[in-house]
């Protein structure tokens, strides 16, 4: 298990992990707020509807359907 660190070097290993998310943080938000850079957005993919996913099976496969 590893050692326990002592307050100095926690406080340390804090500072070193938030200060670069925060200065990311920021620009990130001076781009939009300032400079008026749109949001990044992920694209949105429609649903299939059940139709289309039925013509994408295999013509021979009957999947629930008795002979």
């Amino acid at each position: 298990m590893a050692q326990k660190l002592p307050p100095q070097a926690r406080r340390l290993r804090t500072i070193i992990i938030t200060v670069p998310i925060m200065g990311a943080t920021a620009y990130v938000l001076y781009e939009r707020l300032v400079l008026g850079k749109p949001r990044r957005t992920l694209p949105r993919e429609t649903p299939q509807s059940l139709s289309t996913t039925n013509e994408l099976l295999p013509e021979n496969s009957n999947a629930g359907s008795e002979h």
